[in-house]
């Protein structure tokens, strides 16, 4: 009896990564206005965007590695 290979589904792993990456965030972006060193100050708007933005992309691309790494492993 022949046994399957079972391979992750990366596109699931990737966009998992980027909506938690995404919330998670939001949640430190939303923590209230950001001042920066020079004066300039961030709504906390902007700051959920840039934030979450960057939190969807740290996570996005440790989840694809996760991925790739179960792939490999298999």
């Amino acid at each position: 009896m022949s046994r399957t290979r079972r391979q992750p589904n990366f596109v699931a792993f990737i966009s998992t990564g980027v909506i938690l990456g995404f919330v998670v965030g939001s949640f430190v972006g939303s923590r209230g206005p950001v001042m920066t060193e020079y004066g300039h100050s961030y709504t906390s708007g902007s700051a959920v965007m840039f934030i979450g933005v960057l939190g969807a992309c740290v996570f996005g691309l440790l989840a694809a590695v996760v991925a790739v790494l179960l792939d490999r492993r298999g």
